[in-house]
């Protein structure tokens, strides 16, 4: 009797530890599979940081010459995917070839629909380029967009710290909508001349969408004898 007690606790004894086991390997793979989505969360987040960059010759919304042959205005929107899609893989190439070089002046303007989320993305804009780095934010918001909550207030504070932004002011400037008047106004100013979707752009005085601004802009170029 006591040898098959013996074994019997044995047996007790060796599936206790299997069942051990196996929570023990059910509580390490869900903390792995926690890490692995918190990691497919945040890191395009922190990757973004480091990538962001301005424009060497950008003052608030425009970069390059005034005096530049060729005037480009964009009009744009926060919600906008090909928008989104212009500012990130095309507007560094764009810059450097047409901005860098003296031949275009080229300014960022938002057009806003409605008053709804993409106008706190678009007044986060603006005060950044209060501070000079309007393009900076505005990458910073582009990048971040496909993200619950990327317009919330705290996210773009958030952004304000990433980029080293003197937050006090940037958060006095959003929360006093210091420059709503001004997106508002660009709006206005952008169906005037007739824009009627994003992006779409103003080259010296022509509307096109980006589909046309290159020849567009070699146009307007020879035109002006370059």
């Amino acid at each position: 009797m006591t040898q098959k007690m013996t074994q019997r606790e044995l047996l007790r004894a060796q599936r206790e530890k299997e069942s051990r086991k196996r929570i023990t390997v059910l509580a390490i793979g869900s903390l792995v599979l926690v890490a692995a989505i918190l990691l497919v969360y945040f890191l395009p987040r922190l990757l973004s940081v480091s990538k962001v960059e301005g424009y060497a010759n950008q003052t608030g919304q425009s970069v390059g010459d005034p005096n530049a042959p060729v005037k480009v205005v964009e009009f744009s929107n926060f919600g906008c995917s090909h928008c989104r899609t212009f500012a990130l893989e095309n507007e560094a190439q764009f810059v450097k070839d047409y901005v860098d070089t003296g031949l275009v002046y080229f300014t960022y303007k938002v057009f806003q629909f409605s008053e709804d989320q993409t106008l706190n993305a678009a007044e986060a804009a603006y005060c950044a380029g209060d501070q000079n780095r309007f393009f900076e934010m505005q990458k910073l918001l582009f990048e971040n967009s496909s993200f619950s909550g990327a317009f919330a207030d705290s996210s773009i504070t958030s952004y304000a710290k990433q980029l080293g932004l003197n937050v006090t002011e940037f958060n006095q400037c959003v929360e006093n909508d210091e420059q709503l008047d001004k997106i508002r106004t660009d709006t206005a100013n952008a169906r005037a001349l007739g824009v009627t979707g994003t992006p779409m752009f103003d080259v010296n005085g022509t509307i096109v969408y980006s589909t046309t601004l290159i020849e567009t802009i070699e146009a307007a170029l020879a035109a002006a004898g370059y």
